[in-house]
């Protein structure tokens, strides 16, 4: 009897386990496009200035192909993307008059669209900054 009680529970314990790991749904996976860096190409305006990030392309090695405007063009020293954890950041390092070693960090927020994180001037204290798409003319 003790056995079959101990073999009853152990079962009883197994199916458990069995449908609570079941119930567990894993995290949606990132769209394609984001896990491969295409959903950053375009013209991103951050909206407290006349600042902007023109991304032409986000090739397989991490490079992007980037310009930064204020609003003339400011010197891209490099510009790289990776998608870790569910996260897609962006590294721009600028290297210009009165721009030596700025650089912005910004991850890409899949519900809002925007590019968002910080900027950290030369020489001064960073602050957090947002950059949304800017949106070229319907064509027909």
């Amino acid at each position: 009897m003790r056995k079959f009680l101990i073999a009853t529970l152990t079962l009883g314990l197994w199916s458990s386990l069995s449908l609570a790991q079941s119930d567990e749904t894993p995290p949606p996976a990132a769209p394609a496009n984001v896990v491969s860096g295409a959903i950053l190409k375009g013209s991103w305006h951050r909206p407290d200035g006349e600042y902007s990030i023109q991304i032409e392309d986000a090739l397989e090695d991490g490079t992007l192909r980037a310009g930064y405007f204020n609003p003339r063009p400011i010197r891209v020293a490099s510009a790289r993307w990776r998608f870790g954890g569910d996260t897609l950041q962006i590294r721009v390092d600028l290297n210009d008059t009165g721009y030596e070693g700025a650089f912005y960090i910004l991850q890409f927020n899949s519900e809002s669209g925007q590019l968002e994180g910080e900027y950290h001037p030369a020489s001064q204290e960073s602050f957090n900054v947002v950059f949304e798409r800017r949106l070229g003319p319907v064509l027909n």
